[in-house]
């Protein structure tokens, strides 16, 4: 007759590894609020195998808990590594902020270089003037503006405003180019050598230096947006 009563301790030490077993079963099929390697699982799974553990009076069954609680373990104190290694927010948001570059400085008046082809404004010009005109900064440019056929033309432009265009010369031949500026009237030559007058503020093409056009009012400005780092 076999004694089955020698078995017992082998049958007790299964049935109590396939408990535990079916505990970190429905421990780790859980659905958990946190992301995988997150803290949160990782401390409670480590609760739930030290509460089996404090029960548990088989040798091999608590060796088991114990290495799965060591991998736990290991796990925690790497994420505490991690959060413990995040850079602190300064508490000056600009505490980084480069060093802003000086602003170039605008000389006012005329300009003449090379002729030379500018693609976003569709032409070619040879000369600049710019200067302060009723509080706000113009810039005007002289040269060929490619329609068809092209034509002398020149380019005004307000900062900071929607103010400005392009204005064709069609009595000019071939380039304008500003040669003098007397405030806000400009000289302007053509190719064949005629003489020409613009006025700034009017906007206008005119015949003399001395004629008198009514001045266009300043268009309104835009407003910069403020900025998170102020100088």
């Amino acid at each position: 007759m076999k004694n089955w009563s020698k078995k017992i301790p082998g049958v007790l030490i299964a049935a109590a590894a396939l408990i535990l077993l079916a505990v970190m079963v429905k421990i780790l099929s859980a659905p958990q609020s946190s992301p995988a390697a997150g803290p949160a699982w990782v401390e409670n799974n480590v609760q739930a195998l030290q509460a089996t553990l404090t029960v548990s009076n088989n040798p091999t069954e608590e060796a088991f808990i114990q290495s799965k609680l060591d991998l736990l373990k290991r796990i925690q104190a790497t994420s505490a590594g991690a959060l413990q290694n995040v850079p602190e927010k300064p508490a000056d948001v600009c505490a980084f902020r480069p060093t802003a570059l000086p602003t170039p400085q605008r000389t006012p008046g005329v300009e003449q270089f090379t002729p030379e082809l500018y693609e976003d404004l569709q032409g070619k010009l040879n000369s600049r003037w710019q200067a302060e005109v009723n509080g706000q900064w113009v810039t005007v440019l002289a040269g060929t503006v490619y329609t068809d056929p092209p034509q002398a033309a020149l380019w005004v432009f307000v900062e900071n405003t929607a103010d400005g265009g392009v204005m064709p010369a069609p009595q000019a031949a071939g380039m304008l180019q500003i040669t003098s500026a007397d405030q806000a009237r400009l000289t302007l030559r053509d190719e064949a050598g005629t003489i020409f007058y613009f006025d700034v503020a009017g906007r206008a093409f005119v015949f003399s230096p001395d004629e008198i056009v009514p001045t266009l009012a300043p268009q309104p400005t835009n407003t910069p947006t403020a900025e998170i780092c102020p100088p």
